[in-house]
């Protein structure tokens, strides 16, 4: 029987320990944080409800997380609510760029090779006739996708598009942190050993056999590893292979990892509905062309939470002081819903500032799809010597990107594969 050594205890990492320990394989998870999770942390004190910091929407009927989610006995809630768009200091009651969104799609219809979606866009729409919609796509592929304009793959983007249900999004009662729980149970119950605050330093392999040796000196060893962090963390090469990897450090280069920072305000009273000029009336989502451009409820939850969320390349580029951010994030609020600051802060009872780019274990949010991505996938997804094994979110084949859907997946694909 092998003894398999899994690098990080997020939800891809616990997903390929489960599959494993079901197969009666030993197994020790190593993770650097002092809790399991990783890009999953539902905040269970300090606001009225659980709070997602990290992944937090089941985005449509994804398979596994719905498997989970029912195997743990856990229940979801389908967001309910109306949506708002604030655009150049207006309220828009319909798409003001809908003709040109249509003419996008056609041209996308018709895209046989892949290219980024900045060359696309220049391709076939005059810049300066068509700058408002640049705006609009920009915006979304940067809120949603986390992605760059001028890395992110338009055939992918094109995939995406057609396969969305912007109807079907939900929230698990509890949190992620149930399915979170409920895979931890089922591993102490296997006999999994689970090392926390233990980040890893270095990964010493040979045909059969590797040594892990974490940054506080620690060694393990043992006849296979499966390695689970974040997409970001491989591309800062935090983590030293030896003999190195010098295939697999051009390939994560090549694929896209975008930065996120969230904040959850909680206030006394949801303001938002009687207190400003124009009443946002059963809000579920906020769109506007702000520095903090995206916020949602947490309805039908009527909790007066508000989350903040800032995606892509601004994310990275923002300050990371938190207390400058923490007044971006109000000036935003106050000028998409033309309510003065000082009246926010008398109405806020507690915030968190989620900062994932400046995260030392994650160096980021979530993967996008580059041109190049399809190619550097099918390199890293190779066993390399029967030995050495990677997975994760990034790694995910599916239309399902960035989500814990793909996680999952990968999770489990690869322990499949090693099994």
């Amino acid at each position: 029987m092998n003894h398999v050594l899994i690098i990080g205890a997020g939800a891809s990492g616990l997903m390929a320990a489960r599959t494993l320990a079901e197969k009666s394989q030993s197994v020790t998870l190593i993770e650097a944080r002092d809790r399991i999770g990783g890009r999953i942390h539902t905040l269970s004190s300090g606001f009225s409800l659980p709070m997602e910091a990290g992944a937090e929407f089941v985005h449509g009927d994804l398979p596994l997380t719905l498997s989970l989610i029912k195997e743990s006995a856990s229940e979801i809630k389908l967001l309910s609510g109306n949506r708002y768009q604030r655009w150049k200091g207006e309220w828009q009651t319909a798409n003001p760029l809908e003709e040109d969104w249509t003419k996008l799609d056609r041209a996308l219809q018709d895209l046989k090779t892949d290219t980024d979606m900045m060359s696309f866009l220049e391709h076939h729409f005059d810049q300066e006739h068509y700058s408002n919609l640049y705006d609009s796509v920009k915006g979304y592929v940067e809120g949603y996708d986390i992605a760059d304009l001028n890395r992110v793959s338009a055939m992918a983007l094109k995939e995406e598009w057609e396969e969305s249900n912007d109807e079907l999004q939900y929230h698990i009662t509890g949190g992620y942190i149930r399915l979170i729980n409920f895979l931890e149970d089922k591993l102490k119950a296997a006999g999994v050993s689970v090392l926390l605050s233990s980040p890893v330093k270095e990964i010493q392999w040979s045909e059969g056999k590797v040594k892990v040796l974490t940054r506080d000196g620690e060694l393990m060893e043992g006849d296979k590893v499966i390695v689970t962090v974040p997409l970001g963390v491989l591309q800062k090469r935090d983590i030293k292979f030896i003999p190195p990897l010098p295939d697999h450090d051009q390939a994560f280069a090549k694929m896209g990892f975008g930065g996120v920072i969230k904040f959850l305000f909680e206030f006394r009273n949801a303001f938002w509905e009687n207190k400003i000029g124009t009443p946002l009336k059963e809000m579920a989502f906020l769109f506007s062309d702000e520095q903090v451009p995206t916020w949602w409820t947490q309805l039908p939850d009527k909790t007066p939470i508000l989350t903040g969320w800032l995606g892509g390349p601004s994310a990275i580029s923002i300050t990371k002081d938190k207390k400058a951010l923490y007044q971006i994030a109000l000036q935003s609020l106050s000028t998409i819903l033309h309510y003065p600051v000082p009246d926010i802060e008398k109405e806020m009872v507690n915030y968190h500032i989620a900062d994932w780019v400046s995260d030392p274990y994650a160096h980021g949010a979530y993967a996008y799809t580059t041109v190049e991505t399809p190619e550097a996938r099918r390199r890293i997804l190779q066993p390399v010597k029967g030995t050495l094994y990677f997975a994760g979110e990034a790694l995910y084949e599916g239309t399902a990107m960035g989500t814990v859907e793909a996680a999952l997946t990968s999770g489990k694909a690869a322990a499949e594969m090693m099994l």
